[in-house]
């Protein structure tokens, strides 16, 4: 699916805004905008870890997410 789907997914499910979600794991909002638009690629295993802590999704389930076919 790739992550950029991934994390609209859940932000869209949990009703999280990209700006909330930044200040919700203490990074500007062009982090997560560079996400979502697909300049940057993925994020590190620290900074997914915290995504999903602050989604409240377990880190396995957004990256088999990410790696399923769609």
């Amino acid at each position: 699916m790739g992550y950029r789907k991934v994390l609209a997914f859940y932000l869209e499910q949990k009703g999280v805004s990209p700006a909330e979600l930044a200040h919700r794991i203490g990074s500007p909002r062009s982090t997560i905008s560079a996400l979502l638009t697909g300049r940057a690629k993925e994020p590190t295993l620290g900074k997914a870890k915290a995504i999903a802590d602050a989604l409240g999704v377990p880190l396995e389930e957004m990256a088999r997410k990410t790696y399923e076919e769609e």
